[in-house]
């Protein structure tokens, strides 16, 4: 367990750079001297619950520093969310203050607390967030927290509340497992708000490492990777399009490749085992402050197809029903519903994930699937993920979601969202699986993603996908 403050972090590493940008590199002490300026300048936040909206920024760091060091709840929000949903978030999670990127500042402006711009605290009147709004405060135990908000499966967001501690000591198990130290460059490759992202900036504060900023408006995996990057962060989505693109430009300065976000693909694993890539899968959750199982270093091509090994013993065991379940000095704190935190862990502090899976003879993580992604098609249980992995491997798609589509014959049928890889089309993917998943689990109808859910983050929910199926009885013919 870490028992290190931010402080203390920051003034070790003091002269090494903590950032990098595409024009300027940012060093540890120099975030911890502006920290310190915002942490005069927001005092009367202290111990508040307040909203940051994260564009990955130097100040957006600086500011998280600051708002750690005054013990404050830190709710991360999405700028993809529209403002009615962070205003319902606002009076729901009862938060006094909102910062945000100059350009947010009118899109929120109806918002009913103070709505203030992250590069301009400098010039912030203290008053204007003298903190009238009284907050009940949940008890965690540990003063400076994250509430970062994940869907799952479900519509409604869950809060998951972690602490400082769980953040950093996920770090360090997965600096210990996949060395990242002073050095090393990690591309911020995923979102702040979203624990993978987050968790990049941790294992740097924690190793002495360098956070890579990439440029504002910039797809980084539509061009090259930044010269000096030695780590990145991606799901399988990204992953195949690195290779389509620069396959054989990957191998030449990284020293890591942390794949997961969800179901991994085999055909993407056996491209990078072969191009001798160094890959390494993961399996992991917001509850328990990013990752918590992956490969190793060297690992064969057998355990690069599974999801790898606890970073710490006696931290994951499978029921009798095949659920994964977590615990340990990563799990969080609880969900914040209705002001209170509820903690849904048995007496023993384990924690039900509703992933299944199972263990292979030298203890390395299946996961099989999500429990409640399991539906009914002609009596059959149908698990998407293992039609997704086919249709993945088969090499005709970019990327795929599959959803159940109710079915007078059958109860329910399976059906996909895809994205074809250049050149591909639906008969080519038809022909593949034909070959090797049997005929009620290949998909009925192939639908193109809507544009609706374009650009709104890593993920895509499986949930709203099914919803969108019946919102036009025309578009899929029922």
């Amino acid at each position: 367990m870490c028992t290190y403050k931010l402080q203390d972090y920051l003034k070790e590493y003091s002269k090494l750079p903590l950032i990098k940008t595409g024009k300027d590199i940012v060093t540890f002490n120099e975030i911890r001297e502006k920290s310190d300026v915002y942490f005069k300048e927001l005092a009367i936040l202290e111990g508040k619950r307040v909203a940051v909206v994260p564009f990955p920024s130097p100040e957006t760091i600086t500011l998280l520093c600051a708002l750690i060091r005054l013990n404050s709840q830190i709710v991360l929000l999405s700028p993809f969310d529209p403002p009615s949903l962070i205003h319902n978030y606002v009076n729901e999670i009862q938060i006094s203050v909102l910062f945000c990127e100059d350009k947010y500042l009118d899109k929120y402006k109806d918002i009913p607390i103070p709505v203030l711009p992250i590069k301009k605290i400098g010039d912030i009147n203290p008053y204007c967030i003298s903190g009238k709004r009284k907050i009940n405060t949940y008890e965690t135990g540990e003063k400076s927290t994250f509430v970062i908000l994940t869907s799952g499966s479900s519509s409604s967001p869950k809060k998951v509340v972690l602490s400082l501690n769980n953040l950093l000591t996920n770090a360090h198990y997965s600096n210990k497992n996949l060395p990242f130290q002073q050095g090393d460059t990690w591309l911020l490759s995923l979102p702040l708000f979203h624990v993978s992202g987050l968790s990049i900036f941790f294992r740097s504060i924690e190793s002495g490492g360098t956070v890579f900023i990439p440029p504002e408006n910039i797809r980084w995996w539509e061009v090259s990777l930044p010269v000096g990057i030695t780590h990145i962060s991606v799901v399988s989505t990204v992953m195949k399009r690195l290779l389509n693109r620069e396959r054989y430009f990957l191998g030449k300065n990284l020293k890591g490749i942390l794949l997961g976000g969800g179901p991994i693909p085999e055909g993407i694993v056996y491209d990078c085992y072969n191009l001798g890539l160094p890959l390494y899968t993961t399996y992991g959750l917001t509850e328990m402050a990013s990752q918590v199982t992956t490969s190793c270093s060297n690992d064969s091509l057998s355990h690069l197809l599974t999801s790898g090994k606890p970073l710490s013993p006696d931290t994951v065991k499978i029921d009798e029903e095949g659920g994964i379940l977590v615990r340990g000095p990563c799990r969080f704190q609880g969900y914040l519903h209705e002001n209170t935190l509820e903690q849904p862990f048995d007496n023993e502090g384990w924690f039900a994930t509703q992933d299944i899976g199972s263990w292979t003879m030298d203890g390395y993580l299946k996961v099989l699937g999500r429990r409640d992604n399991v539906f009914i098609c002609g009596g059959e249980n149908i698990q998407p993920e293992v039609i997704e992995n086919q249709i993945m491997s088969s090499g005709c798609v970019n990327r795929v979601i599959v959803v159940p589509m109710k079915n007078e014959e059958y109860g329910y049928i399976p059906v996909a969202f895809v994205e074809y890889s250049e050149g591909k089309t639906e008969n080519d993917l038809k022909n593949y699986l034909r070959e090797r998943i049997s005929g009620i689990k290949i998909p009925r109808y192939f639908f193109s993603f809507p544009e609706e859910f374009e650009g709104k983050g890593i993920k895509i929910s499986r949930k709203k996908l099914t919803e969108w199926l019946y919102k036009d009885k025309e578009r899929t013919g029922m």
